[in-house]
């Protein structure tokens, strides 16, 4: 390469990428030597081109010498802005439903969760609540049930005793056997080991027997048959008093009956008591079970108290037990309220006479607790039920059940009033006495009150309800973040196939024009959809021959053969060819049987080429290179041209200049391909000042950086013409161009200087043609050309302060608008057919110039002595 050419009228010394310019094509791959071969002659630079023409008769039609300023950079860049606002919005578009669907998407998961969860949470609720209520309502029976019997075992008992003492003593007996009746002074032998059965089956805490007296009736000689009779009390101190004991201690049964003052002190009932309805009946106790604890009680008269008063005077009214009401024993330190069950003894039973003559001669009376009633009742598991027991009297005491165990709560109604609703009453019953009696407000009645408690329901109710629901939202929760997971990788996938993608296509992009490229897809996939047909038509045919060949061995008449070897070798081969993989072009790998021919279809297939007419070239070119690179490490040569050429990739994107490639430290620029614009040669312009100035800025940071650039710069050449452009297809394909115009661009860039931008006459032309004609200066004198003979050329300056008008009048064109619109159409047919008309060059002499020695020309013409060989894998490399 040659690195010094700062005299304009010298004859510049063509270098290696002269070679490749001068072969008439350019490459996006390289260009390599061996690849076309010149086709075209020389053609005078002062032909006028179409674009030349056609702006020319614009200016014509417009009768005013101004030449019209052409939007086609602002109608490129509206278009280039519309499409690419389309594509945001169509791309904005898209992101918009994405995200509209994973909004739904989370919407429907969170929708879900919500609905599960709450079906969940009520049906667990409803169960347990349920299932809460069945368990309360079979204990409220079961407490109803025992509380009820608890009461009738009593009372049976009772009415055992009762029942004793009558057949006994009673009148009817007495009379039977000659003998008077002797109520009220009865006394049974035996009494303790007869009442300690009967009282475990009550489960009461005292049964005895008393008498009824009257204080002037029978009460002195009754007073007697107590002395006489005591010792069948079977308590030795009740005849005769312990030693060393002192009263009320040494208390006999023959002291008489007993009462208590207001001070609690034993003294001699006095036999009245005014706020009775009996006043003058005693009602002492006789006989008593058991009698080691209760000895004390003998003789004590139960109708000089007031709670065991009414009680009594009940009974002797209607002849029915009756209930004290709720009383706390002498005999019990804590608070434990009980009550006692009194049972009439008649003087004969009501059988004897057929009617109500008997009377009352004493009661039964047994002692008990209210809580006894409520033991033993429940499973255990049962916690919590409480039971509040209320008398007519007003008296309410309060319970809690759980399992056998019963613990008094307290006096009042303790339950807890949030589990009122569920409130179950029993009322207790003593024997036939409703039907007696009718329902009477008058006697001692006893009701039980059940509630549930907090306690109780949390052995059903409890927070599994909400440990299930939250199981189901983690479960939903977790199938949510999963599922956003797995979308979020996808799109994390997604968009890295796409960036590797957008890499992809971005180097074919700048490989092959996007017309181009989708006219070689289209190609390729025709040919994959001739492979398939193919295919089958071999795999029809092979059966076909197989069936015949199977018919002709007799396998068609049920004879079965078996398959050779061979056979099957043969019958995978369609499916080898089924499988082949996709042609990678861009890497030049391919895998197909051996005999396969991979360009057989292009026979088939039309060639992807067009012809564009409007277009410039541009040629920059590094001087002193050469010299510089000899003295630098293959890094720092690399940074050079990586950070140089990216910069002018960048100005390529935009001022929509296509890159066609770089050779060695060459960069080729184009515009009007691959899409048609009217300013390709000001756009081609601007880009050569913008790239001139990132020369001076990018050497200036390698200086900076120790790379000793100062003494680089870099020459441009530009022309403007037709090409032929298209894909050559092979193992790795290329995007070319064809034309001489390619040759005078490098012609323009070889003999130009550094730091300055060459333009040929028809690029200039069209430059004034778009008012940029303060940009050119003609260059002194002619340009001898390789192969172009003298040329006349123009510098390009922005906005030269110097810059004179000059004349672009084509010498073959006539003066005159006329002239101008009659000579186009042969004019432009002309330059048609000698620019852009033909692959293969004429030469002057009608002969279609044969490549190989337009190649042998070309080769001894080179001044610089490079190996083909050196050439093509530089080349490559690039």
């Amino acid at each position: 390469m040659m690195d010094d050419n700062n005299n304009s009228n010298t004859k510049p010394t063509d270098d290696h990428h002269h070679t490749r310019s001068e072969n008439g094509y350019a490459s996006t791959n390289s260009g390599s030597d061996n690849g076309s071969i010149s086709r075209s002659t020389s053609i005078k630079s002062t032909s006028t081109s179409p674009s030349i023409l056609r702006k020319r008769r614009a200016s014509a039609a417009s009768g005013s010498d101004a030449y019209p300023l052409s939007n086609a950079e602002s109608g490129r860049s509206s278009t280039a802005t519309r499409r690419m606002s389309d594509d945001d919005a169509h791309q904005k578009k898209q992101n918009r439903k994405v995200c509209m669907l994973r909004a739904a998407m989370i919407a429907t998961l969170l929708s879900a969760t919500i609905a599960v969860a709450t079906l969940v949470y009520l049906y667990v609720k409803r169960d347990e609540e349920s299932n809460f209520e069945v368990q309360y309502r079979d204990s409220v029976s079961k407490v109803a049930e025992a509380f009820q019997q608890g009461i009738d075992t009593k009372h049976d008992t009772a009415s055992t005793f009762s029942a004793i003492y009558t057949s006994r003593y009673g009148n009817t007996i007495q009379i039977a056997n000659g003998k008077k009746p002797v109520w009220p002074n009865a006394t049974i032998p035996y009494f303790q080991e007869k009442a300690q059965d009967l009282l475990k089956i009550a489960n009461g805490r005292a049964l005895s027997f008393n008498p009824i007296i009257t204080q002037d009736v029978n009460r002195l000689k009754w007073e007697a048959h107590a002395t006489e009779n005591a010792w069948l009390l079977g308590d030795e101190s009740l005849v005769t008093p312990k030693p060393n004991t002192t009263w009320p201690n040494n208390r006999t049964v023959s002291f008489g009956i007993y009462s208590r003052d207001a001070n609690r002190n034993v003294i001699y009932d006095p036999g009245y008591e005014p706020n009775s309805r009996y006043p003058d009946v005693l009602v002492p106790v006789w006989q008593i079970s058991p009698i080691k604890t209760n000895e004390k009680a003998v003789m004590f008269n139960l109708h000089s108290e007031q709670n065991r008063q009414r009680a009594l005077d009940d009974m002797l009214d209607y002849k029915v037990p009756t209930l004290t009401a709720i009383l706390q024993l002498v005999q019990d330190s804590v608070r434990r309220p009980s009550s006692i069950l009194f049972f009439p003894v008649f003087d004969v039973f009501e059988s004897d006479y057929g009617n109500r003559t008997n009377n009352v001669v004493g009661s039964i009376s047994i002692v008990f607790s209210w809580d006894t009633l409520l033991q033993k009742i429940l499973p255990n598991y049962i916690k919590g039920m409480i039971c509040v027991l209320r008398s007519s009297t007003g008296q309410e005491y309060s319970y809690s059940v759980s399992g056998n165990d019963v613990k008094f709560m307290g006096a009042g109604d303790q339950h807890d009033p949030r589990y009122t609703k569920y409130k179950e009453v029993v009322n207790a019953t003593l024997g036939n006495t409703e039907e007696l009696l009718g329902q009477v407000d008058y006697l001692i009645t006893y009701t039980l009150l059940m509630y549930p408690s907090q306690t109780f329901e949390e052995q059903y109710v409890t927070n599994r309800a909400a440990i299930y629901t939250a199981g189901v939202v983690l479960i939903f929760l977790c199938t949510s973040a999963l599922f956003l997971l797995y979308d979020y990788l996808v799109e994390d996938r997604q968009q890295k196939t796409e960036r590797v993608a957008q890499q992809s296509a971005n180097i074919v992009d700048a490989m092959f024009p996007a017309g181009f490229r989708e006219r070689l897809y289209k190609s390729h996939q025709d040919n994959d959809k001739k492979k398939r047909s193919s295919v089958t038509s071999n795999c029809d045919a092979s059966e076909a021959t197989r069936k015949a060949s199977n018919k002709a061995n007799g396998e068609g008449d049920g004879r079965s053969r078996s398959r050779s070897p061979s056979y099957r070798r043969q019958s995978t081969r369609p499916r080898k060819i089924v499988n082949l993989q996709i042609d990678k072009f861009m890497a030049g790998v391919r895998s197909a049987p051996k005999d396969h021919n991979p360009m057989a279809h292009l026979d088939d297939d039309k060639p992807i080429a067009d012809l564009f007419l409007d277009t410039s070239i541009m040629f920059a070119d590094i001087v002193g290179f050469t010299k510089w690179s000899a003295g630098h490490s293959p890094n720092e040569v690399f940074k050079l041209l990586e950070r140089l050429f990216w910069e002018f990739d960048e100005l390529a994107v935009r001022h929509n200049v296509f890159k066609l490639g770089t050779i060695g430290d060459c960069y080729i620029a184009v515009t009007g391909i691959p899409d048609p614009i009217d300013d390709h040669a000001t756009v081609l312009t601007k880009f050569a000042f913008e790239a001139r100035d990132k020369v001076h800025e990018v050497c200036a940071q390698l200086e900076a950086e120790g790379l000793d650039t100062s003494m680089l710069n870099m020459r441009f050449g530009i022309h403007s013409g037709a090409i032929t452009a298209g894909i050559l297809r092979g193992t790795k394909s290329r995007f070319e161009l064809f034309g001489d115009t390619i040759n005078t661009a490098s012609r323009m860039e070889s003999t130009s200087v550094a730091g300055k931008i060459q333009v040929s006459a028809e690029t200039a032309e069209l430059i004034r043609l778009d008012r940029r004609e303060q940009w050119l200066v003609k260059r002194d004198g002619l340009i001898t050309a390789k192969g172009k003979g003298q040329l006349q050329t123009y510098w390009v300056e922005p906005k030269h302060p110097g810059a004179q008008r000059v004349s672009f009048v084509d010498e073959d064109e006539p003066p005159g608008d006329s002239g101008t619109e009659k000579n186009y159409n042969k004019s432009d047919s002309q330059e048609s057919d000698r620019y852009y008309g033909r692959i293969f060059a004429t030469s002057e002499t009608g002969e279609v110039s044969e490549p190989a020695d337009a190649f042998a020309e070309e080769e001894e013409e080179e001044e610089e002595d490079f190996s083909a060989d050196n050439k093509q894998q530089g080349d490559e490399n690039v």
